[in-house]
């Protein structure tokens, strides 16, 4: 079953850029580099008001998620300084339609 992960960043106060940028080039990575890495979208609300950041990914199965978790380096702690907070979701996907 393919899973989805939804992340919701809120950036520290200057760093928004900084964290779009290097998540614009994370998810290009891996939709380059990672088999079973279908899908990896970065988007910002339309609002200007709104800060936040949306990363979300869309894995073939849990072996795949698993193996992208485990590559050399892999890390998540480039964000720290640049995240507020973060909300991740894991999610089981029971429908994804192709996009018109």
């Amino acid at each position: 079953m393919a899973l989805g992960i939804y992340i919701e960043y809120t950036p520290r106060d200057g760093c928004r850029e900084t964290l779009l940028g290097r998540l614009r080039d994370e998810a290009e990575s891996c939709m380059r580099d990672d088999d079973g890495c279908l899908r990896m979208e970065v988007a910002v609300p339309q609002k200007a008001e709104d800060h936040r950041i949306f990363l979300i990914e869309l894995w073939r199965d849990r072996a795949a998620l698993d193996a992208h978790g485990a590559k050399p380096g892999h890390s998540h702690a480039w964000q720290e300084p640049l995240v507020e907070s973060k909300r991740v979701s894991v999610c089981d996907v029971v429908a994804s339609p192709e996009a018109p």
